[in-house]
């Protein structure tokens, strides 16, 4: 004979407070953001996305990343340098965040 359960697993709980914050976040404005992210990203070169996606999506040393890509590390730090530099003038970028 099947085991039955003695009743539901989870129990509401009955406050006279409302919950500080809403149950169900408006993800809208990180949509947005990550949208802003990936048309900014576009426009570097193709080494130049591959080292910030390595250094700071990926979370990889400026010698694992040259390793990843089979260039120096000084190339990896010129690259990195150069990419930040445009993604600092982004206009996806700096209309977002207000920042010139």
């Amino acid at each position: 004979m099947p085991t039955r359960w003695p009743g539901p697993i989870w129990r509401e709980l009955i406050t006279s407070d409302p919950p500080e914050r809403a149950a169900y976040a408006d993800h809208g404005a990180d949509l947005a953001t990550r949208d802003s992210v990936m048309r900014s990203l576009r426009g570097l070169t193709h080494r130049e996305r591959a080292v910030v996606v390595l250094r700071y999506f990926l979370d990889r040393t400026e010698k694992d990343t040259a390793a990843e890509l089979g260039v120096s590390v000084g190339t990896v730090k010129s690259t990195n340098a150069r990419a930040l530099k445009k993604l600092r003038v982004s206009p996806e970028l700096t209309a977002r965040t207000g920042r010139v």
